[in-house]
């Protein structure tokens, strides 16, 4: 569905003139946006409130063509508030799927989308009523809706509705998981964040509330998105709670050795999301382990590029023999308040040999884009060590350190939180920038340990 986040509403289309869509007073003039031409849009048979369906059809359409109807809407009066689209869809020999879809602009510029994609009707003779919310901005102006077809078939929408959205009737919605969930990611923002003036809690609090007890778990999600986005910090996420286990059960990777040359060890580190005492300790011994079976190298290499982040503590630790056991960097917060100094040990790990000392040796650290993150945390800790260098091209940008909650729902909610420090006490608020930039991987490793072996 990626290209429905770019619809345009195409004036002058084949358009059906409908009758009022339910919450607003003008009648509606469905317009056919259909890109590879292989659908067709009509009026059917009257539905049970008396107006005429909405129909989509294709008989040549391939399972990844798609059209939609479309009309637009101004939201003059609607700005932060709460809409829904509802609609009952019923298919005909339809297996790729028929929903829903939303967009809001301010002028011509798409500040919303969302679709019920993950809840399509499908199948040969199938009903099922599917139904959005959306919360408003202040700048919006006005609201494109329609129904989708994706694949041939037969799509007929009946009893289209777009209007205020109201709470879900009888439910206490002050108690319900999708209003605790809400209402926990508001206060964790707000009073955590590190940008979270940049919001309007006063008005914007009371119509996300309102949204999460009228609308469904995706639509809460959707909206704790949006929140994050306009913090501008590019780090604070929220995992739903599926998404959430499946990241526990992946497999985590472990550091590798690699001898270059006779006298030249790199020891790579890859992404670490475990915050097991297992998980912790197996990854930050592997890495003690690498560098107590070669000892005598002349000079190491610190492969950052493909880490991607997650636990900083366990990657720092694996890392101890070249860091040594001084400060590394610090935390900051919004109050200009500093953390007590990072040091290469990770909590709720068993201490361990400090191994052999290479704290003097010579270093050169690779980074990339794909270095974000705890990734980034590692680089900014190696920033300042002496005989050191960085090569390659700068990081991804996440240089905050991120706070974690557990929702209400089992998801999990990560709020940058904190700035970082290196060792110097200079902040970081964008990527990390290599000493040398070399955009070829290849060549960026071949400086690296040419300026080690000198």
């Amino acid at each position: 569905m990626g290209d429905l986040k770019r619809l345009v509403l195409l004036v002058g289309a084949g358009g059906v003139l409908m009758g009022p869509t339910q919450g607003f007073a003008a009648p509606v003039q469905w317009e056919l946006f259909d890109p590879q031409h292989q659908f067709a849009l009509s009026e059917g048979a009257p539905c049970p409130d008396g107006e005429k369906a909405v129909v989509l059809h294709s008989a040549t359409a391939s399972p990844t063509q798609y059209a939609v109807t479309q009309t637009a809407l101004s939201t003059d009066g609607l700005q932060n508030k709460v809409l829904r689209l509802r609609a009952q869809l019923s298919v005909q020999d339809v297996q790729a799927g028929a929903g829903l879809w939303l967009t809001l602009y301010d002028g011509t510029k798409q500040i919303g989308f969302r679709n019920t994609q993950k809840d399509l009707v499908r199948g040969q003779s199938v009903t099922g009523v599917q139904e959005m919310t959306m919360w408003v901005p202040p700048q919006a102006s006005r609201v494109v809706y329609g129904v989708l077809l994706r694949g041939p078939g037969t799509v007929r929408a009946c009893g289209v509705h777009m209007g205020p959205a109201q709470p879900a009737q009888g439910e206490n919605n002050g108690q319900s998981v999708a209003v605790q969930t809400m209402t926990f990611a508001i206060n964790a923002i707000r009073t955590h964040a590190l940008h979270a003036s940049l919001i309007d809690w006063e008005s914007r609090t009371p119509p996300l509330l309102e949204l999460a007890g009228a609308g469904s778990a995706e639509d809460v999600y959707a909206e704790i998105r949006h929140l994050l986005a306009d913090l501008h910090d590019g780090h604070s996420f929220v995992m739903p709670p599926d998404t959430a286990h499946r990241l526990e059960a992946q497999p985590e990777q472990m550091p590798v050795f690699t001898k270059i040359g006779s006298d030249v060890g790199k020891i790579s580190l890859p992404a670490l999301t475990s915050h097991s005492a297992e998980g912790m300790q197996a990854f930050s011994r592997t890495g003690q382990q690498i560098f107590a079976q070669a000892p005598d190298m002349h000079g190491w290499i610190v492969d950052l590029r493909h880490d991607r982040g997650g636990n900083m503590w366990p990657m720092l630790q694996a890392l101890r023999p070249l860091l040594g056991n001084g400060d590394l960097g610090f935390f900051e917060d919004r109050t200009g308040k500093r953390s007590a100094p990072w040091r290469a040990v990770a909590q709720g790990v068993a201490p361990q040999d400090d191994g052999p000392d290479l704290s003097r040796v010579p270093v050169a650290v690779l980074i990339g884009p794909q270095t974000a993150s705890a990734g980034e945390a590692v680089a900014i800790a190696l920033k300042g060590r002496p005989n050191t260098r960085f090569f390659g091209t700068a990081t991804h940008g996440q240089t905050s350190g991120n706070k974690s909650f557990p929702l209400p729902d089992g998801g999990i909610l990560a709020v940058a939180a904190k700035f970082e420090l290196d060792r110097t006490g200079k902040r970081y608020e964008g990527p990390v920038q290599p000493d040398g930039v070399e955009a070829d991987p290849d060549k960026a490793e071949r400086a690296a340990e040419a300026w080690v072996s000198h």
